[in-house]
């Protein structure tokens, strides 16, 4: 004997059935949270710097909302990032903007070119930036997504950088002290 097909109402239930805890797994494990940034005090890394006779550039006062993330002071000699000794007293700092834009300061007082290489990646001039009273550089990585400024001064560097345009940096630049 025949079996009658059964009616569409059951079909769509037993779809819905199958398919809502599919799409509940779907949305529960394709939820991506918001990382956090690491908030790092840069203070007494700047103060460690200054007392050991450095010329820092820091941030005085930014606006709410930034926070810093980035903060190493290393002494002329010491291991740095690498493991190797550096090849003189080198600051960086990295703060994030309200609106998550990443800004980085990079300080050395020994081989100016090679920290211009290294923090540009391999950048190439394009321009100057006058911020305050002081000319800065202007440099953008060979795929022109990083942009910095740099002051190279009689005996050190210093490299604001970030994948930002030059005017931002312009803006992160002036409130250094």
């Amino acid at each position: 004997m025949a079996r009658p097909n059964p009616p569409v109402i059951h079909l769509l239930v037993a779809m819905v059935v199958v398919l809502v805890p599919v799409f509940l797994i779907v949305a529960w494990f394709t939820r991506i949270p918001e990382p956090q940034p690491n908030v790092v005090d840069a203070r007494p890394v700047v103060a460690a710097a200054r007392e050991a006779g450095y010329p820092v550039l820091a941030p005085a006062e930014l606006p709410d909302g930034w926070v810093a993330t980035r903060a190493r002071w290393t002494p002329r000699g010491r291991a740095g990032l690498n493991r190797e000794p550096v090849p003189g007293n080198t600051i960086a700092l990295g703060f994030l903007s309200p609106e998550r834009q990443y800004f980085a300061i990079d300080q050395r007082d020994a081989l100016p070119e090679l920290l211009v290489r290294d923090v540009t990646r391999d950048g190439r001039a394009d321009g100057e930036s006058r911020v305050g009273d002081v000319t800065w550089t202007r440099y953008v990585s060979q795929d022109r997504r990083t942009r910095a400024l740099v002051r190279l001064d009689a005996d050190h560097a210093t490299i604001v950088s970030g994948d930002v345009r030059y005017d931002q940096l312009e803006a992160f630049t002036a409130t250094l002290r």
